[in-house]
């Protein structure tokens, strides 16, 4: 009757969407899970972060 399995984060267990039933997913990601940056102005503090501390291990 319904075709369609649910597809759920490998990681968190969120629910991602659905495929059909036939196919073949290996280790889903959702969104944050796959991209881990946070969002928002603490995005733009933890990039500066990152630059400031690879600067300081280069000299």
């Amino acid at each position: 009757m319904y075709d369609m399995k649910s597809i759920h984060c490998s990681i968190c267990d969120k629910f991602i969407g659905e495929v059909d039933f036939d196919a073949v997913v290996v280790l889903p990601k959702c969104g944050h899970c796959a991209n881990p940056l946070p969002e928002g102005e603490d995005k733009v503090l933890y990039i500066v972060n990152k630059f400031n501390k690879n600067s300081k291990n280069l000299s």
